[in-house]
């Protein structure tokens, strides 16, 4: 990546020239170690069977496929100039662990992954086409298999098994939703495939404000889940202005996901440039029932069970009212539903086990969404 690109990438940061620089440089001081890391991934011996990636593309669903894998399987990539863009991915631990340079294993059976969506051959195909797949359903076939929409890809490296599951939420803490509301990134939001079901992130908050503002706690700090204010509003909000890392949250991966795992209902809004959003899933993941417009853009999808469905501004804020005065043992029915959903359609577990079924068919096709690329 060039200058030119590198500071294109950062555009909603709002950071001023000479930071931009900076961070060009260590950039570029990173890049050149990592390069030298992937060179030395070449000794590995071990009995697992082999998943042959090929030349890595940077791909975002890498660390949620690895995951779900890497019990059963290693590893193998080129060790060509795109290598360090999967140590840079999926971390120096996971990489050194589960992963070896092709060279390493010449004449070793492998199972051929092609992540390239055009590529014709007998290898099986990793089809990023994701929201084409929901939205033409006469050419699916039955040798497809949904690759389940993931969390934020870094929880998959290490915070994964330490994400806490409750069987019952705090009912005070009714909806809560926690993610950047910077106007220039999400307002620009646009589906044109169905517009008035998705519309963008700042459309939703901005409903919520004015419709339930005198229901709302807003986290400006860690130290504000310490305030005697805390829990006596049923709605809450933890926003972030700029577009940052989720490293850099107000709260860190554990106090979000407590939050949420604590929350009864989650608000879903779009990304900046697709409907998907991360957080849906990390919500499911703790039984955290999702207030969605998204129910159709999953698999298997959502429904009234599992879920609050709205399809447009005025139908969300109805949910929201829903979701303030619902019972508390429908709550609780809704919510083992959920968990049950994340079991067995978008855990690791089950990914494994739908993989496992078409390794050996040809021209098998793994329907993956790979976030802004898929649009």
């Amino acid at each position: 990546m060039n200058f030119k690109e590198y500071k294109a990438s950062l555009v909603f940061r709002k950071y001023n020239n000479s930071k931009i620089i900076i961070r060009f440089i260590e950039y570029k001081i990173k890049n050149f170690f990592l390069a030298i890391l992937a060179k030395l991934n070449i000794f590995k011996f071990n009995s697992k069977k082999i998943i042959d990636i090929g030349s890595f593309k940077d791909n975002s669903y890498i660390n949620y496929f690895l995951f779900s894998l890497k019990d059963e399987y290693s590893f193998t990539y080129n060790n060509d100039e795109h290598a360090k863009k999967l140590l840079r991915r999926i971390g120096f631990f996971n990489f050194f662990k589960f992963t070896t340079a092709n060279s390493f294993f010449k004449n070793k059976k492998k199972i051929e992954i092609s992540m390239n969506s055009n590529e014709e051959n007998n290898k099986i195909l990793i089809d990023t086409n994701y929201f084409n797949y929901f939205y033409d359903t006469k050419n699916n076939k039955t040798n497809d298999i949904v690759m389940p929409y993931f969390m934020y890809p870094r929880i998959y490296n290490s915070f994964y098994k330490k994400i806490n599951i409750l069987k019952k939420p705090n009912f005070n803490i009714r909806v809560y939703f926690s993610g950047s509301v910077n106007v220039e990134g999400y307002s620009n939001f646009y589906w044109k495939k169905e517009p008035e079901r998705f519309p963008n992130r700042i459309k939703i908050i901005n409903l919520i404000e004015k419709e339930f503002k005198s229901e709302i706690y807003f986290i400006n700090s860690k130290e504000d889940l310490k305030s005697s204010e805390f829990l006596k509003k049923r709605i809450i909000f933890c926003l972030h202005e700029n577009v940052i890392k989720k490293t850099t949250y107000k709260l860190n991966f554990k106090e979000n996901m407590n939050l949420l795992s604590l929350s009864c209902f989650n608000i879903n809004c779009p990304g900046v440039v697709m409907p998907l959003s991360h957080h849906l899933i990390e919500g499911i993941k703790v039984g955290s029932i999702p207030i969605t417009s998204c129910n159709n853009l999953i698999y298997p999808n959502l429904t009234n069970e599992n879920s609050l469905i709205y399809s447009n501004l005025d139908e969300l804020k109805n949910r929201i009212h829903d979701a303030l005065n619902m019972e508390e043992e429908e709550i609780i029915f809704k919510r083992s539903k959920v968990q049950e959903y994340y079991k067995l359609n978008l855990s690791p577990e089950s990914f494994k086990k739908n993989f496992n079924k078409i390794i050996s068919n040809d021209n098998s096709k793994i329907i993956c969404c790979d976030d802004h690329r898929s649009v």
